[in-house]
């Protein structure tokens, strides 16, 4: 599992994210952060693009546009889901959404660029 997505309590589930969202997830309003819903669309967008590639390519994020539609609340479960449109040799494109657990009323969409890279070598070194 990604460290990010696990520090921030997202799961990847299949070809989808989920998180179960807790006070930590509020932004000051009571709402869940719009960096939460972003983080989860990138996750989403960028990890369908992967599944479609050779062992040896991965995908950076080269842009996003996150549109926000209504609040997630504290105890939602978020599900981002996400469609690839496009997997071309340096670039892909994708489209993503994040809906309430059993809605599909969107609480945010988003579209993203994302290039295609060789995949590094792990440096033993790392740890995480």
């Amino acid at each position: 599992m990604a460290p990010f997505r696990a520090h921030n309590d997202m799961v990847w589930d299949g070809e989808v994210v989920r998180c179960a969202t807790m006070a930590h997830h509020a932004n000051l309003g009571g709402g869940i952060h719009g960096g939460v819903l972003a983080a989860m669309l990138d996750a989403v967008m960028g990890g369908n693009v992967i599944l479609g590639l050779p062992a040896d390519k991965m995908a950076v994020t080269s842009s996003m546009t996150v549109n926000y539609l209504r609040a997630g609340r504290i105890g939602d479960t978020l599900v981002a889901s996400a469609v690839v449109r496009k997997l071309g040799r340096s670039l892909a494109y994708a489209d993503g959404t994040v809906t309430v657990e059993g809605s599909d009323d969107p609480v945010a969409t988003a579209t993203g660029v994302f290039a295609i890279i060789r995949r590094p070598t792990p440096d033993p070194l790392v740890r995480f």
